[in-house]
């Protein structure tokens, strides 16, 4: 049984250190080339139109306004800004930052939490046996008083 233990705590120390080395490798790729987080942002903007949406509604906005330069009218609808225009914000590129991050941070977590499992496993042994030790010298100290 002592031997499944250690070699169960030995798999999960070697995968949490292959995964955490990992997560920082990404994390310097991403530092390295930030228009990596582009494919999050489509994916959100294809799954949430947050863009679309919100572009639309600063359009609406600001013809209730009145300003006749600011938004194109209906007719002209082939003179809208695509979202991706460098004049629209893009909301669901921020969006795809904080989602990013929160990601490596939670398989950076459940790294090191296999790394911390995995050498407390392989060292149980050694653990067990020095309280057995402990407890054997106590004992044996408060017997000779």
């Amino acid at each position: 049984m002592s031997v499944i233990v250690r070699s169960v705590g030995l798999f999960l120390l070697v995968v949490g250190l292959i995964v955490g080395l990992l997560t920082i490798r990404e994390a310097l790729l991403l530092y390295k080339n930030p228009d990596r987080v582009e494919r999050f942002a489509v994916a959100i903007e294809q799954g949430s139109n947050i863009d679309k949406s919100l572009t639309s509604f600063r359009e609406s906005a600001l013809g209730d306004t009145g300003d006749k330069d600011a938004a194109p009218s209906a007719d002209t609808g082939s003179t809208q800004k695509s979202t991706h225009d460098p004049g629209n914000i893009r909301v669901s590129y921020f969006v795809s930052w904080v989602i990013v991050l929160l990601l490596l941070l939670l398989i950076a977590r459940i790294a090191l939490a296999a790394i911390k499992t995995g050498g407390e496993l392989v060292l149980y042994d050694m653990n067990v046996k020095q309280l057995a030790r402990m407890l054997i010298k106590e004992s044996g100290g408060s017997n000779r008083r």
